[in-house]
C-alpha cells in the first residue's frame, strides 16, 4: 500500500506517474491489496497512461486513501521528512530545508510558522550551534513536535 500511496503523492505534486500505475497496481494485488479498478488498473497496457490516472484515482479512493490535493502531498512530504530526522535517515539540514520549502508552498498559513521554525534551524546549523549534535538534537526536538501537533 506504501508504494500506491507514495505514487498518490507523485500524482498530487504533477509529477508524471501514469505509465508506472499499471506495474504498481500489479505488484500490489500480488502483496493482497485489492479492489476492482486496481484489478482493472492492473490490466492496462504501458501506452494508456490518462485511463490509468483515472482508474487509479478511482482504487484509491475503493481502498480508502483517497489522492490527496497539493497541499496535502505536501503535509504528507513534511511528515515524512520529520520522520526521516527522528530515525536519522538522510541529512537533516536537507530534510529541515524539505520542511520548510513545502510549508511555503502548502497554502495553508497554519504551516508557516512551522517552515520558519525549520528555516531558522537550518540556517543557523553553523552558527548557532558549537556541535553538529546540538543541531541535530535541535531538529529532532521541532520534529517531534510538529509530528505531535500536526498529525497525519
Amino acid at each position: 500500500m506504501e508504494q500506491l500511496r507514495a505514487l498518490g503523492i507523485r500524482l498530487a505534486m504533477d509529477e508524471p506517474v501514469g505509465d508506472d500505475l499499471p506495474m504498481a497496481a500489479a505488484h500490489a494485488l500480488t502483496r493482497g491489496v485489492d479492489s476492482p479498478s486496481l484489478r482493472e488498473l492492473a490490466g492496462l497496457s504501458k501506452g494508456q497512461s490518462r485511463d490509468a490516472v483515472d482508474l487509479f484515482r478511482q482504487a484509491m479512493d475503493e481502498l480508502g486513501c483517497p489522492v490527496p490535493g497539493k497541499s496535502g502531498a505536501r503535509l504528507y512530504l513534511m511528515h515524512q521528512a520529520a520522520a526521516n530526522i527522528l530515525a536519522g535517515k538522510g541529512d537533516p539540514e536537507d530534510l529541515a530545508h524539505e520542511i520548510y520549502w513545502h510549508a511555503c508552498y502548502a497554502g495553508r498559513p497554519e504551516l508557516r510558522s512551522v517552515g520558519d521554525h525549520f528555516l531558522k534551524l537550518y540556517a543557523g546549523w553553523g552558527a548557532t550551534y558549537k556541535e553538529a549534535e546540538e543541531a541535530v538534537a535541535a531538529m529532532k526536538a521541532a520534529a517531534r513536535s510538529f509530528l505531535r501537533h500536526y498529525p497525519a
